[in-house]
């Protein structure tokens, strides 16, 4: 992409982003519903002004692995391990009853082959931790016992959404299931989350000192995104999503962080809150440009715009929205927490347009499936924020 073609794209992401996203939250819905809106008005879908183009969806991703070091910050660790199991249970139906209806659904509805029809129930399995926790965030509810379950779900949704790829990936390559690889990169992603945030924790330790012997302002900002950065590479390399890098990164600053090695890397809270306030900003940027390409990423136009066509993207989507909803009946006794954890598991994001995308280039899905495919995951994406607004404000009630 040419540099005035980028820095163009980039002012009318953040402006135009910036507008909806306040619009949306003037009229009372989530500032991502505007964020999202803003992509679809600017995309292929309506003006044309901005197309998908991989230095953008770099710089997008880039926004979320921002988002996520910030909801790392804020999480516990003692509340995430108590709803453990909560979260397993959120988690493993929120993955097998969208992949079996959606799967079953695509089969049928759409006449898809088996394995296509496979790859898009898998599409539709994952939840977008930032989406999700970005609502939480704007209503002060991460902390919440729904909020940790939400987080951990989520979590455990993406690694298994990783695998799952990883999977069809190597079965559309070669044509045979590989399962020492998928133990393999299993066995990494445990390894990456384990030992992650007390490596993270030894390197504050080390840029402390270093920063007794800095003269150059901004060591704060430095030391953030450049860690975020390589933490994101390490998450990559050990096969997990780069998200989690980010994640990695605010848990090892969180002073709710705790690990078996506490007693030897105590949190030095004045340095820690330091470099959390420093990426503050960053976090503020980069995370609504995420949500902008998400729009930008849906065509219209590749649509079959008949009433059939409009019926069956319609029971698509209330498909991918019901299967992922119940994923929240086995969270709590309550039913207000059942329905927030609900909703909060509806909006898919950046793993489902991965695997769209993943489809696209190995020709799994073709480009009338992938425009439907891409158009539930947007809807998908528009639809969950505005319940879990709703569940969250009846529970305030």
């Amino acid at each position: 992409m040419a540099i005035n073609s980028f820095v163009m794209s980039l002012f009318l992401i953040l402006v135009v982003g910036r507008l909806l996203g306040e619009l949306s939250d003037r009229l009372g819905f989530p500032s991502v519903v505007g964020e999202v809106t803003a992509g679809m008005l600017i995309g292929p879908s309506l003006l044309n002004w901005v197309v998908p183009h991989s230095t953008l969806a770099i710089i997008a991703e880039l926004g979320v692995i921002f988002l996520l070091f910030d909801i790392g910050c804020e999480t516990s660790i003692k509340k995430l391990a108590h709803s453990g199991t909560k979260a397993v249970s959120v988690a493993l139906l929120g993955i097998t009853i969208p992949l079996l209806f959606t799967g079953l659904a695509s089969l049928y509805w759409l006449s898809l082959p088996p394995f296509t029809a496979l790859f898009f129930g898998c599409a539709l399995t994952a939840t977008s931790i930032g989406i999700s926790m970005r609502v939480l965030a704007l209503n002060n509810q991460t902390q919440s016992a729904a909020g940790q379950i939400i987080l951990g779900a989520a979590v455990i949704d993406d690694i298994v959404g990783v695998i799952l790829l990883s999977v069809l990936f190597n079965f559309a390559s070669s044509g045979e299931l590989a399962v020492s690889s998928t133990l393999v990169l299993f066995i990494m992603i445990a390894c990456f989350i384990i030992f992650s945030p007390p490596l993270v924790r030894v390197i504050i330790y080390l840029t402390r000192w270093l920063h007794l012997k800095t003269r150059i302002p901004g060591y704060e900002v430095f030391v953030v995104t450049a860690m975020i950065c390589l933490f994101a590479w390490l998450a990559h390399w050990f096969g997990t999503p780069a998200i989690l890098g980010g994640f990695a990164v605010g848990m090892g600053l969180s002073r709710q962080f705790t690990s078996p090695f506490n007693q030897y890397l105590k949190n030095p809270f004045s340095y820690t809150h330091k470099l959390e306030q420093s990426a503050k900003p960053l976090v503020q940027l980069f995370s609504p440009i995420f949500f902008v390409y998400v729009g930008i990423s849906l065509d219209l136009s590749q649509l079959d715009m008949s009433f059939m066509g409009l019926l069956l993207l319609a029971w698509l989507t209330f498909i991918a929205v019901a299967s992922k909803f119940m994923a929240g009946l086995l969270a709590s006794s309550n039913w207000h927490e059942k329905m927030i954890v609900g909703s909060a598991m509806v909006p898919r994001g950046e793993v489902g347009l991965v695997f769209a995308e993943m489809g696209r280039q190995l020709d799994v899905i073709q480009a009338k499936e992938f425009a439907i495919l891409v158009m539930v995951i947007a809807l998908t994406t528009l639809i969950g924020p505005l319940l879990l607004k709703y569940t969250s404000s009846k529970q305030a009630e």
